[in-house]
Order: C-alpha cells, then structure tokens, then sequence
C-alpha cells in the first residue's frame, strides 16, 4: 500500500477506466494504490474542513474478498490525521463499521451540499471514522 505521487494519478485513472469505473483522481486529492504487478486496489481523498472525504475506493474484481480494501482503508487512515468522511451504499455499513467507521449526521458543510444532491438520484449513507474509533477495531 503505497501513497500515490501525483505525477502519476493518470496510472489511477487508467486503472479505473479498465475496470470500467467512472472514477477519476482530482487534482486536489490524495491518493493511495495497492499493488501487485499493478494496481489492483485505489482510494482517494479530498481535503475538507478539517479533515478529509474518502472517494473512489475500488478493488479489482480478482483482488476482492483478500482484504485489500480494508489494508488500504487502514493505512489511509494511519497516515492521515483527522476526521475521515465517507458516502456509501447502506449495504456497506456494516463492511466500514468494521474500519471503525460510524454512521454520522453532522457533515461539513460543503459535503452536507453534496450528499444532499447526491441523495435525491441513490440511497447514500454518511460515515465517519474520526481515527479514534479504528484503534479500538479488531483488524
């Protein structure tokens, strides 16, 4: 699991274009890969008030159910220092739970905005993990 230069995010785009994700790295992101002889994992953040919002979290279809999203979520959030917000299909709760994520309502501003567009087209569910929850969370 490394943190990703952002000379070359465009190998990030790459990888979500060939798993045929809409994803795409922001200029003001950071972003982090798993490897093997590629990518096969990648997740970004964006900073926000004080702290950060988790984007574009995808597995390769032949890297999944290995526990490579749950090490990427764990060393994004060892590196990163505050809180961490997330949106996500209620059917992944309990899988960000887990990661020592919880259900929150009070969001920053600028994405309370954003889930609320986001919300009137899907169900999403806004999560937190203010970095004190995930050093209680069994890895």
């Amino acid at each position: 699991m490394d943190s990703l230069p952002a000379l070359q995010f465009p190998l990030l785009d790459k990888f979500y274009r060939a798993q045929r994700s809409h994803m795409r790295v922001a200029r003001a992101e950071v972003a982090w890969v798993a490897r093997e002889q590629e990518i096969i994992a990648g997740v970004c953040l964006t900073p926000v008030a004080a702290g950060h919002w988790l984007t574009s979290l995808l597995v390769a279809p032949q890297a999944r159910q290995r526990g490579v999203a749950a090490a990427l979520l764990a060393r994004v959030r060892a590196d990163t220092a505050g809180p961490i917000w997330l949106f996500c299909h209620p059917e992944l709760e309990g899988f960000y739970r887990g990661r020592g994520y919880q259900a929150c309502t009070a969001l920053p501003e600028d994405l309370a905005k954003r889930l609320e567009r986001y919300g009137r087209t899907k169900s999403l569910l806004a999560m937190v993990n203010d970095g004190e929850a995930s050093s209680r969370v069994a890895s």
